[in-house]
């Protein structure tokens, strides 16, 4: 078997790698690559998000003549894609544009032997640099093959792991909701600025300044997304009209299962079992779609109490700093 490598073009190759997600996803049959809600979430809302707040990734400094960078170009570059000679998608690199110097590898079961090429891939094009200095994170699920192989090329295992968490879609419970709190979807009515301020405060706590909270173009461009339905964009409305908990959901109707991202509640609304309540609405809606479980990859306890149940699936961040 052979694979060329060449470079990422986002007219063609975006939707391809989505599906080439949903295809490897099935020969795996657990989350080994990334699911498509986070490939879509990376592209639809955290690069707009990123290029709102004028951040600094790749070694590239964000602040200089003009007044913020685009960033979705610069994540654009570093992707790094394998064909066949059938031309089908055996191999990706990319990054989450979440910190400098990071780095994700998906890969076909049948083309593992493209490790070593990839990890060259990508000291030379995400490392984070400075002056002779380079860096690389790169993320390894556990006992996999990469492991032995990024070892052997100089990098270190760090141990904040995470575990994926599976809940299988069974018992549909009815959500439970205090008095005067409603669920709706984006389908039902969509206010951007009381989504925005619910997630922002949710995840940003009660001193989460306006100017630091995600902007409204974000969830804008999310809606843009392929696999984005407004019925599965959930919020839970107060009753003086404030949006307390947000959630969006992702379906892979093949693999026949459903993830929720983001999902948060607003500061000001948490412990009043309003979480559980979106994702129980969650589930319900998942299993419409013909979902019959999600995944999670958090080590929050409230997922642990909903029911989410911890699988053997691990990953740790792998780092290396080398001379350039």
């Amino acid at each position: 078997m052979k694979a060329v490598f060449r470079t990422y073009d986002p007219e063609q190759d975006f939707l391809r790698i989505r599906d080439f997600l949903i295809d490897t996803f099935a020969l795996y049959q657990r989350p080994f690559n990334w699911a498509i809600d986070r490939w879509e979430f990376v592209r639809y809302f955290v690069l707009p998000c990123h290029s709102y707040h004028n951040m600094r990734y790749f070694g590239v400094p964000t602040r200089s003549d003009r007044p913020f960078r685009d960033e979705l170009p610069f994540w654009e570059k570093t992707i790094g894609v394998w064909e066949n000679e059938a031309g089908d998608i055996v191999g990706v690199v990319n990054s989450e544009n979440e910190e400098p110097g990071e780095a994700w590898i998906q890969i076909h079961p049948d083309y593992t032997f493209l490790y070593g090429e990839m990890i060259t891939y990508i000291e030379a094009h995400l490392a984070d640099r400075v002056k002779n200095l380079g860096y690389v994170k790169l993320y390894i699920y556990e006992d996999s093959d990469l492991e032995e192989i990024a070892r052997a090329r100089g990098y270190r295992k760090l141990e904040e792991g995470e575990t994926v968490r599976e809940y299988l879609i069974e018992e549909l419970p009815t959500p439970q909701l205090p008095e005067g709190f409603v669920i709706r979807s984006v389908a039902d009515e969509d206010d951007v600025d009381k989504r925005r301020m619910a997630y922002s405060l949710a995840f940003g706590g009660a001193n989460g300044c306006p100017s630091s909270w995600e902007p409204a173009t974000s969830f804008e461009e999310m809606q843009r997304a392929p696999s984005y339905r407004k019925d599965l964009d959930l919020f839970i409305v107060a009753p003086n009209g404030d949006y307390a908990s947000v959630c969006t959901i992702w379906i892979d109707e093949k693999n026949q299962y459903g993830n929720f991202e983001p999902v948060g509640t607003h500061v000001e609304y948490q412990r009043m079992g309003l979480g559980r309540a979106l994702l129980m609405e969650g589930f319900r809606r998942m299993a419409a779609y013909g979902a019959t479980r999600s995944f999670m990859n958090s080590s929050n306890e409230f997922y642990q109490k909903v029911g989410f149940v911890k699988t053997s699936y691990s990953y740790y961040p792998w780092i290396k700093y080398f001379e350039v």
